[in-house]
């Protein structure tokens, strides 16, 4: 009797065993709980495109958002990086743009945040698309940076590049999509939600359709897919470009207003130097642009008439310039922060190469940011010396201390990262653990064990 209940044990527990082995993880989550999650989520956001053919090779997006103060900015060639224009919102949330050797890229947000265990991967201090579009011409090259750089602890967005030649990819948090003659994105995995049965893929089936019934790529062609899949409501069509990457050209439009369209010579622009423009002052057509935006501007308002900002001299900003390490109850992207100065103003940069917030004085050491994405205050703490060692952020849920460090001493250590055998093994296994092969590998070796469950359950009751 003893040895039937050990054996009957044995079975459960390697029962108990298969289940943990195929039981899906925090990346594997069950497909339709996450389209149940994610459903209302799928008209609420951006549509990025790609085509190409023998004459042309286009990109192009729709920005869906709430926010109305949105830019172009262009930044020209210079210490080993390309020139290249960004387009984006205020504070330099930059969300797509194009570099001078014909690489364009956008970035499509995810409703459901996705981990990413960092594996023995070196973490890139900073966006790695911003360092893509510095420093790649072709997607090649885009593959190649995301291959050795670990990006994100945690995505919240998808990012689709294409080049001059040809190719195009949809980089998600575990798969690579690639295109062929098209391609196209909206704001759901398509590694996790098949993309033939999801119900709420309007805008990317539209786009799709359109594609697979013409005979050829223009501009008119992309035009009329951004006119198409263009949101207005809670989250409209905030601009919309398309990306002429062999003639280095820029289509822009505002506020899905697709009658009036300002064009861009990227290299003629670059050789202008540095500079940043406002759409809204691009256009003439701007009334239904300027009646969404009121609200939004009359809120900032009546919070910006509480601060009496002043005029310092610059060199007072001196002591304050360095890197900052933030405490780690702050619910912010990074945890290190750079203050700065850019182009004559004082910035809290919450990453080196994006999201730039300005810092407006209201004494020799207090400022305030205030903007679509934020409003915060900041004391800088100067010691007896004059040294400032650190600041504190005041925000609506509380007040943050920031320690002066190294941002470079940082990035050395993980660039130095010790790699060993099992620390490369478990960064494989890891990856491997995502792909579709895993999968399948995994449900046959479940049916095998199943197969000698059942046979040794059947041999007991014999």
């Amino acid at each position: 009797m003893n040895k039937t209940w050990y054996k009957i044990g044995l079975i459960l527990l390697l029962i108990l065993m298969l289940g943990v082995f195929l039981a899906p993880g925090s990346k594997e989550e069950n497909i339709q709980e996450i389209r149940d999650r994610v459903s209302s989520f799928y008209d609420a956001g951006c549509t990025v495109i790609y085509g190409v053919d023998q004459e042309n090779v286009l990109g192009g997006n729709n920005e869906d958002f709430t926010d109305s103060e949105t830019r172009i900015w262009f930044l020209p060639p210079e210490d080993g990086k390309f020139g290249r224009a960004l387009v984006g919102y205020d504070s330099f949330i930059w969300q797509g743009g194009m570099n001078d050797q014909g690489l364009f890229f956008d970035a499509m947000s995810i409703e459901e945040p996705v981990k990413v265990e960092q594996g023995n991967k070196p973490k890139y201090q900073g966006s790695l698309p911003a360092k893509a579009l510095e420093t790649c011409a072709d997607v090649d090259c885009v593959l190649d940076l995301f291959a050795r750089y670990h990006a994100y602890d945690t995505w919240v967005f998808q990012f689709m590049f294409g080049d001059a030649s040809g190719n195009s990819v949809i980089i998600e948090p575990y798969q690579n999509n690639h295109g062929g003659r098209f391609l196209v994105g909206t704001n759901f995995l398509q590694s996790i939600v098949d993309e033939n049965s999801c119900r709420y893929c309007d805008r990317y089936w539209t786009a799709r359709s359109m594609f697979e019934n013409s005979d050829s790529i223009s501009v008119d062609l992309m035009r009329d897919i951004l006119i198409a899949t263009q949101l207005e409501g809670d989250y409209p069509t905030q601009y919309s470009t398309i990306y002429d990457l062999k003639e280095n050209l820029i289509y822009l439009y505002l506020f899905h207003n697709f009658e009036e369209v300002r064009i861009f010579d990227l290299d003629e622009e670059l050789e202008k130097g540095y500079h940043v423009l406002r759409m809204e002052n691009l256009f003439d057509d701007t009334l239904d642009y300027y009646v969404f935006a009121r609200t939004e501007r009359g809120r900032q308002a009546a919070i910006r008439a509480d601060y009496y900002p002043v005029v310092l001299d610059s060199f007072i900003y001196s002591a304050y310039l360095g890197d900052y390490l933030g405490p780690e109850d702050l619910d912010m992207a990074f945890d290190y922060y750079s203050i700065d100065y850019v182009n004559g103003d004082l910035m809290l940069k919450l990453i080196p190469d994006k999201a730039w917030m300005k810092l407006e004085p209201t004494s020799e050491t207090e400022f305030f940011h205030l903007s679509f994405f934020d409003h915060f205050e900041i004391t800088f703490l100067p010691e007896g010396s004059g040294e400032v060692n650190g600041f504190i952020l005041s925000n609506a849920d509380g007040d943050y201390e920031f320690q002066r460090t190294s941002l470079q001493t940082q990035s050395d250590e993980e660039e130095t990262r010790a790699v060993t055998f099992w620390s490369v093994l478990r960064d494989k296994i890891w990856r491997f653990s995502g792909t579709n092969t895993f999968k399948f590998l995994a449900i046959i070796l479940g049916l095998i064990l199943l197969q000698f469950v059942l046979q040794y359950l059947k041999s007991l009751l014999i």
